[in-house]
């Protein structure tokens, strides 16, 4: 799962990290301010300040907050001056919103703050819609509020265009001053801050800041959000008579509770995301009447508050994800816990975290769950802490040094009221470190005689050599009038600014001698940015009781000594023996539902599943078969042997677990095949496992695949690859050609041919040679070799008995060539022939019963053949096909499950692969196999790290509206079901919408979603004419339906051979190998719609180092790299860019070129090959770019690729001249007659139909070699 972060505050008042994927605490880069209180959540760090100000980090986003400011010029046409900058009274601002409504001018549009700076000059935006515009941007309407197009036609009387300027947040990884509210700051100190609200189903990732004063006053900072650290402004809430808050805690769901100063505690109630700031106060009583409260924690189902006297309580009842309800947000009742703690925390989850009261340590609440969210103990938590070198308790101390490169003015303004749009200030420059606590340390906390604590323990730090510093910044306080604060420290005068203030949970390293201290006092720990899974513990928690020097002591040494020695003796003297060989025979039996293979309807029966394998050994297979029997074991319905069997996968909807066996013969023939349903998750993953072990055992395919495998992910999230190095042994000769006997024997009638298609085309160096027999009743049968179908044939050979004589011939444009006659009639009727077929660069040489014949020049180029046709009634015994590359028939490649939970896989030929979560989180292939698809057959670990993915069930609630009653659920009889999917066609609802399997959890309840596509009002609607066309936010007068689209959260729960790679999420990504090095290219598009370029990517440092930033004026959503450093992209408004510049020096290129779409196509999948480049617009249809040459890498021309029958294109992957689809059924095609001279192919192979979502084949071996063009 996606690492997360733990903080807290030590005695001296410095920041400290953990990470889930580390085991020692990080120091925040020291610079002079203290702080005393914390409040987090992913990315972002609010914390109270020494000097009693508030403070804003942002850290851990490798993708940097930009912001598009846009403004639309508008322009009406007058008969006599043209086009003017002069509008009607009517009309909208000169410079205005999309909209219309709001006054853009540009000179008006400032940065917030000086924690913003722009990254250019406004300019003028020509692209709409993916379509390209002209120089000056203009598009044309017949009025505002009308449809614009890019031509301007006679009935234009508006026209308007898009300036666009972007902005940057440049206060990362930097503590950033929040404006305070009066011009003094100490005239209202602040006491205590919360941030919350990530989880409220808000378009704009808003977070909810309330804040506390020391006059016991709430304020709630408008404008926070993902893209908005700092907010703009704070406003007042108001609080009931005589009320005086002194802290305060804002949970996930934006739930709010507040301790007063007089012990009591408040609730916010009313709190969505209409109302954020809630719309009133309820008071609930202290646990204790004689005891006040003076600190709480809110998670999302569970509140926690200590007491005067330091004793836990948690509040019972709470719902946080109904915080609007009063009865649920405030809970039935205090239950008291056991321990004394001075402060808890409550992460997201509801896991807890507290510091003690006598010793100052952390502590941990071991068994929280959703069905027991007080948990069972106290655990004490000390991971190592690397101290800072200007702590006062640290045994090496350095005095840092910070020279400034620019002094920034210091300026005031008037400040008259809380809600005045304000610039922010920064922090003080001369700030005092507290004094070390001096308060002695207790043993613990907790009272022995409970039992409930487990003793603290320390995790141990080697001494390794330390890495060479790195070349970042670091921001130190200083006065200004913004919020940025920043002295940039350099690193040649400041060599110890290690970390440079960058907060990547995924980094790690060895403490250095003296920065090490186990009795660090804690006054603080937050844990709102901590996604903790309980079944996979960080390793803050593995105990470690080895004393020091014990793997060195000498009697640990002889010990070991002695038993190598020992199991030396033992194990060796036997070479001679005869080794014993052992058959085991094992049997699996169940009854279950099964759909037997072929059949039309999905109709299932019960029977009995019988899995029989016998064996050498417990790791080896000989052989195996997969029976269904009759109930009473009579009958035989089905047996396949397992050596048959091309896939096993899982086709389970929810509350029917299902595995579909699919062999050669139900992959040749395209026909349904054998389908199990179980009759719960446990026996379907028991099956699951066994069935894929077996296979993979059977096939010589356990362990990791090759480097040139394809892989390939199914729409229920499982990994699959195809790795041939099977058939390569298989099929190699000793004259360096893989041999691949065609199946044919038969006896051809008149009018059936026999056809077989040629997975590697017939390229020079390839050969066909057949025999069989020639009946005494035939005239001629003929050889032909078709170059996508029959209209094209490059080598008619046509032997003619009656003429005496063998034809050769070209069919090309709907025309016979010039026929070859030359040479004698060697075959006779009713005798054998042998018929050997080799091409080479300049023809085919052709020999007949092992002489050669003829030799026939090339019309046709020989990489367009794609298939194999004989005709004529004659008996075929024998056809072999060799080729220079390994021969792959789609039919039977044998994928295999390789673990794990994805959505987009992604690799090259190095064997680097990545994928991409369904909650857009990326991961890098660890060479492992397995996870928890395999279960308990589980034979290595190596590799295989937990996994956890959220995905979003969503229904839609439709309405129509009538006269009477306004919109309600009653429509007409033709209308969809008042609660559907999103195409309306199926009937869906909340109450019948299950999880898949027992490993999917729910996490949140249903909600309405604000960020449907298309926007909505403030209650989630949409309105439209009717329900089939287009939806919009605001109801017109013409709107008489409306929909809106209800979300709930599930989260699944897995393992598998994937690493997590840092904390930005991506939506897409793309490998490509250089030339010449050992270092891989990997470009990805952000969740934001930013090009990401990963740095330091090789084979063996497959995770690389970091993202690097590479500006874009449009959001992408699709992007790929190829070769001659070629990287294209495709926007979210459908339009095509290329990156100029790339070169091995300059991986990252230098601007971007735009590139027009097919004409009325918005583009959404580009995959970039050798020859060409092909794209996948909306509609499903596919376009390959013509003429893309490393001189005019843009190329010229889009050409259409005709569908396959009547499904839609899905996804593609194309490399080299490979080019591989997935279409609307599910089924893989590959592109047949793809060729230098022929990029766009000539036809398709069809392969497996197993549901598929995506394939990528970028790793896979190309078959024609790089030419000069």
């Amino acid at each position: 799962m996606p690492s997360s972060m733990l903080f807290a505050v030590n005695n001296e008042g410095r920041v400290f990290g953990l990470s889930t994927n580390g085991t020692k605490w990080r120091e925040f880069p020291y610079l002079g301010l203290d702080f005393k209180h914390l409040s987090a959540v992913p990315n972002f760090l609010w914390a109270v300040g020494g000097d009693r100000q508030i403070y804003v980090h942002v850290h851990g986003l490798d993708i940097p907050i930009r912001v598009k400011e846009e403004a639309y010029e508008n322009q009406r046409w007058y008969p006599l001056d043209g086009f003017s900058k002069r509008l009607l009274p009517t009309d909208r601002y000169q410079f205005s919103s999309e909209d219309g409504l709001i006054d853009r001018t540009r000179e008006n549009i400032r940065v917030p703050s000086m924690a913003w700076q722009w990254e250019g000059d406004w300019h003028i935006e020509t692209v709409m819609n993916g379509e390209p515009l002209d120089h000056d941007g203009w598009t044309y309407a017949v009025d505002f509020p009308a449809t614009y197009y890019s031509t301007k036609q006679w009935t234009s009387c508006v026209r308007r265009r898009k300036w666009v300027r972007s902005r940057k947040y440049c206060a990362m990884n930097s503590w950033c001053a929040i404006a305070p509210l009066h011009k003094d700051p100490t005239q209202e100190p602040f006491i205590d801050v919360s941030v919350g609200g990530q989880s409220m189903n808000d378009n704009q990732g808003a977070l909810q800041v309330w804040a506390v004063t020391a006059h016991g006053r709430v304020m709630w900072r408008n404008g926070v959000s993902s893209i908005s650290p700092e907010g703009s402004r704070w406003n007042a809430v108001p609080m009931p008579a005589g009320c005086e808050v002194k802290n305060i805690s804002c949970g996930a769901t934006g739930l709010v509770w507040a301790v007063l100063w007089s012990g009591k505690a408040l609730v916010r109630t009313g709190v969505s995301v209409n109302t954020p700031m809630g719309e009133g106060w309820l008071e609930v009583e202290s646990p204790d009447e004689e005891v006040k409260l003076i600190q709480i924690s809110v998670g999302v189902n569970s509140v926690w508050a200590v007491t005067a006297d330091r004793r836990v309580w948690f509040r019972k009842g709470v719902k946080g994800e109904a915080a609007a309800s009063d009865e649920l947000a405030r809970g039935s009742g205090w239950v008291e816990m056991v321990g004394d703690m001075s402060l808890v925390s409550v992460a997201p989850n509801d896991q807890v975290f507290a510091v003690g009261v006598d010793d100052r340590s952390l502590y941990f609440r071991v068994g929280v769950t959703a069905a027991e969210l007080t948990g069972k103990r106290w655990k004490s938590l000390q991971a190592a802490v690397q101290l800072s070198r200007t702590s006062s308790t640290s045994s090496y101390v350095h005095v840092r040094q910070h020279h400034s490169t620019a002094s920034l003015n210091n300026s005031s303004g008037s400040v008259e009221s809380i809600d005045w749009l304000e610039t922010s200030r920064s922090a003080p420059t001369s700030l005092k470190i507290q004094p070390v606590w001096q308060k002695p340390v207790q043993p613990s906390s907790l009272p022995a005689s409970e039992g409930s604590v487990e003793e603290p323990f320390l995790l141990d730090s080697e001494n390794k050599e330390e890495k060479p510093q790195r070349k970042l910044t670091a921001w130190s306080p200083i006065r200004s009038v913004g919020s940025l604060l920043g002295l940039e420290a350099k690193i040649d005068t400041d060599p110890h600014a290690d970390w440079d203030g960058i907060v990547y949970p995924e980094r790690e390293t060895i403490c250095e001698p003296g920065w090490f201290q186990a009795d660090t006092l804690w006054s603080c720990v937050e844990a709102g940015a901590l996604s903790l899974n309980t079944q996979h513990l960080p390793n803050w928690f593995v105990e470690n009781t080895t004393s020091y020097g014990l793997e060195t002591a000498p009697w640990r040494s002889k010990i070991i000594s002695d038993l190598k020695r020992i199991n030396t003796k033992a194990s060796t003297g036997f070479e001679n023996y005869e080794i014993a060989i052992e058959m085991t025979s094992c049997v699996k039996t169940v009854e279950c539902r099964c759909c037997l293979a072929g059949q039309k309807l999905p109709v299932f029966e019960d029977y009995i599943l019988q899995l029989e394998w016998v064996g050498s050994n417990s790791a080896t297979v000989d052989t195996a078969s997969l029976s269904v029997l009759s109930l009473d074991k009579a009958l035989t319905m089905c047996q396949l042997s397992m050596s048959e069997v091309v896939c096993i996968s899982s086709c389970s909807e929810p509350g029917c677990p299902r595995i579909a066996v699919h062999t050669v013969d139900t992959t040749t023939k395209c026909i349904v095949p054998l389908r199990l349903q179980f009759s719960g998750d446990v026996d379907h993953d028991d099956w699951i496992a066994y069935l894929s072990s077996i296979h993979a055992k059977m096939s010589s395919l356990e362990g990791a695949p090759s480097s040139c495998s394809i892989w390939a992910t199914t729409q229920l999230g499982d990994v699959y690859a195809f790795d041939h190095t099977t058939l390569k042994k298989q099929q190699a000769t000793s004259d360096c050609l893989y041999k691949l006997d065609l199946c044919c024997k038969q006896l051809l009638s008149s009018g059936t041919p026999w056809e077989h298609s040629l997975s590697n085309g017939f390229p020079p160096d390839s050969v066909i040679s057949i025999s069989g027999f020639i009946p005494d009743n035939i005239e001629r049968f003929s050889v032909n070799f078709d170059c996508g179908s029959e209209s094209l044939i490059a080598l008619h050979f046509n032997p003619r008995f009656k003429d005496e004589c063998i034809v050769r011939n070209s069919f090309e444009n709907d025309a016979w060539g010039n026929e070859e006659r030359e040479g004698k009639l060697t075959l006779t009727l009713g005798g054998d022939f042998d018929i050997s077929f080799h091409c080479q660069e300049d023809g085919f040489k052709i020999l007949v019963n092992g002489i050669v014949f003829t030799y026939f020049e090339h019309r046709i180029p020989p990489q367009k053949i794609t298939t194999l046709r004989i005709l004529g009634h004659v008996e075929l015994h024998k056809v072999v096909y060799e080729s220079k590359e390994v021969i792959v028939p789609l039919n039977e490649m044998v994928w295999k499950q390789i673990g794990g939970h994805l959505v987009v896989v992604e690799t090259c030929s190095t064997g680097v692969t990545w994928g991409i979560s369904a909650d857009n989180t990326p991961y890098v292939y660890t060479e492992g196999w397995g996870g928890a698809f395999l279960g308990g057959l589980q034979q290595s670990g190596f590799g295989i790290h937990p996994m956890s993915d959220t995905y979003c069930c969503y229904v839609y609630e439709n309405q129509r509206w009538n006269p009477l009653s306004g919109f309600t659920s009653r429509g007409l009889p033709t209308d969809r079901p008042m609660w559907s999917d999103s195409t309306g066609h199926h009937k869906r609802s909340k109450e019948t919408t299950r999880l898949l399997s027992m490993h999917w959890q729910w996490i949140t309840d249903w909600s309405v979603d604000f960020k449907t596509p298309g926007g909505v009002d403030v209650e989630g609607w949409q309105y439209a004419v009717d329900f089939s066309t287009s939806y919009h936010a605001r109801k017109h007068l013409t709107d008489y339906v409306r929909r809106r689209r209800w979300v709930r959260k599930c989260k699944l729960t897995t393992s598998g051979p994937w690493a997590e790679v840092g904390n930005s999420k991506v939506i897409d990504i793309s490998l490509q190998e250089s030339a010449g090095s050992d270092a891989v290219y990997v470009w990805a598009v952000g969740y934001n719609g930013d090009a990401l370029f990963r740095k330091g990517v090789t084979s063996s440092n497959p995770m690389g180092d970091n993202w690097e930033h590479v500006p874009c004026d449009q959001a992408l959503l699709s992007i790929s790299c190829g070769f001659f450093n070629q990287v294209w992209a495709i926007t979210r408004n459908g339009s095509l860019y290329w990156r100029f510049g790339i070169t091995a020096s300059n991986p990252k290129g230098d601007i971007w070129e735009i590139v027009e779409p097919p004409k009325g196509s918005q583009m959404k999948k580009v995959s970039v090959a050798r020859w060409a480049v092909w794209a996948l617009d909306n509609d499903g249809h596919l376009f390959v770019r013509r003429e893309v040459t490393p001189v005019f890498p843009e190329g010229t021309h889009w050409q259409s690729i005709p569908n396959i029958g009547s499904d839609s294109y899905m996804d593609i992957s194309a490399s080299g001249d490979e080019v591989w689809v997935i279409i609307s059924e599910g089924m893989v095609c590959r592109r047949t007659g793809v060729s230098c001279e022929n990029p766009a192919g000539s036809g398709w192979d069809k392969g497996l139909k197993a549901n598929w979502q995506y394939i990528s084949v970028r790793s896979y071996t190309s078959k024609t070699l790089p030419r000069n063009r």
